[in-house]
């Protein structure tokens, strides 16, 4: 027996065996050593919907992969044991094993594809009313939402008829959480358009002290605890659906020491309303602590535009305002980089906000920024809680026009 051969059917990667896909027809052995002969497990639906007959043969379609990800080779056809793939981009995998008749007509003479005819036209139309029909009876508890999302995608047509439709539930908002955590939802779910669950849209519509509203991108899931359970809509006819956005409109704005920024307000009032129409009705934030913003920074929390209402600015610089950040905006730089500086600036913050507050390990120019214009530092004092402490609590500068400021060291 030749080499090639022999290779041929021992290899058994997917797109390669000779022998794969002859397991009703041959019983085949080499060196005495029985050869693999199932069909290749790339050929079938990872998750299998529907198992049919087209032509008398059999036919199995399903999801591609259990995360719903299209592919570009979406059917698979075992021509009498040979496994022809099909050029298909689609999030359904479909596999027709051939033993009857001639439903598609392989190129000849190699059949390493098959000719795209009307042949091919009909077993695609096929597998779509199969779908559709599929999802039109199975009772809506037993239906795969992601698999009714890929309907949705491929055959917008034939979905939008269905009395279903998939949304998945937004995570509320948790301390800590950086820009690519902060937005997230649990799995999806299949509803009726007859009882739909509350429906957010992505941003919050943020109304300004002047009466202008804008768009901001990040922050609905810090009120979540307000709205109760809300849902990210994934897959639907939205022209049979009401789909709300929420409002924030902050409170009075929070004074802070000169160099702060500007961004924090009393919690003001919230409420659902349309794309370009306020709410009706507006509620009080109460004690809840919200936040907006627009720009992800990875290295200087002072980029991030943020809104903040009914936060301690401290405490939000320690834990909130992280959600500003965004680890995946390298720009070159390694992640430490990254955080650690996106950290420091938000140390900086919160010296601003104590007021005469310098680093531990400051520097001179950290000195120099309480300096008034035209004088100079003539005197550098350390102040200890106590003697037993070697570390200072805050320095004392004496300045050439005799006056002394008083750093804490934070």
């Amino acid at each position: 027996m030749s080499e090639k051969l022999v290779k041929a059917l021992a290899d058994s990667h997917a797109t390669r065996s000779a022998a794969q896909g002859y397991y009703d027809l041959l019983d085949i052995s080499l060196n005495d050593a029985s050869v693999n002969t199932k069909v290749p497990a790339a050929a079938l639906p990872q998750v299998p919907l529907i198992e049919t007959a087209y032509q008398n043969n059999r036919l199995v379609i399903g999801l591609h992969d259990k995360n719903g990800y299209p592919t570009v080779t979406g059917l698979w056809i075992n021509w009498f044991g040979q496994m022809i793939q099909v050029n298909w981009h689609s999030h359904f995998n479909a596999y027709l094993e051939v033993r009857r008749g001639r439903p598609v007509n392989p190129m000849a003479p190699s059949r390493r594809g098959v000719i795209h005819d009307q042949a091919l036209k009909n077993l695609l139309d096929f597998i779509r009313d199969a779908l559709a029909d599929y999802f039109a009876t199975t009772p809506a508890n037993e239906i795969n939402a992601l698999a009714l999302k890929g309907l949705y995608r491929d055959y917008p047509e034939q979905a939008r008829k269905l009395p279903i439709f998939v949304a998945a539930r937004r995570q509320p908002y948790e301390r800590g959480q950086d820009s690519s955590e902060m937005a997230r939802s649990f799995e999806a779910e299949v509803f009726h358009y007859k009882y739909p669950p509350l429906l957010l849209a992505d941003d919050v519509r943020l109304v300004q002290d002047d009466g202008k509203v804008f768009s901001e991108s990040y922050g609905l899931h810090t009120f979540l605890e307000l709205t109760g359970a809300a849902y990210e809509l994934l897959a639907a006819d939205e022209s049979r659906l009401q789909i709300q956005h929420l409002w924030w409109k902050p409170g009075a704005q929070i004074h802070l020491p000169d160099g702060c920024s500007l961004i924090f307000y009393e919690a003001g009032q919230w409420g659902f309303g349309g794309e370009g129409e306020p709410p009706t009705e507006w509620r009080d934030v109460g004690d809840q602590s919200v936040f907006t913003f627009n720009d992800t920074s990875n290295w200087d929390v002072e980029s991030v535009d943020f809104t903040v209402g009914g936060a301690d600015p401290q405490e939000f610089y320690r834990a909130d305002a992280w959600a500003g950040f965004d680890p995946n905006n390298d720009d070159g730089r390694s992640y430490d980089d990254m955080s650690e500086s996106y950290g420091e600036s938000c140390e900086r913050e919160i010296r601003r906000v104590i007021g005469n507050a310098i680093p531990r390990n400051f520097s001179w120019d950290d000195l120099l920024r309480f300096v008034p214009e035209g004088e100079q530092i003539i005197g550098l004092t350390p102040q200890y809680r106590s003697r037993r402490n070697r570390r200072p609590e805050a320095v004392t500068l004496t300045l050439s026009n005799e006056e002394n400021v008083r750093l804490r060291i934070h």
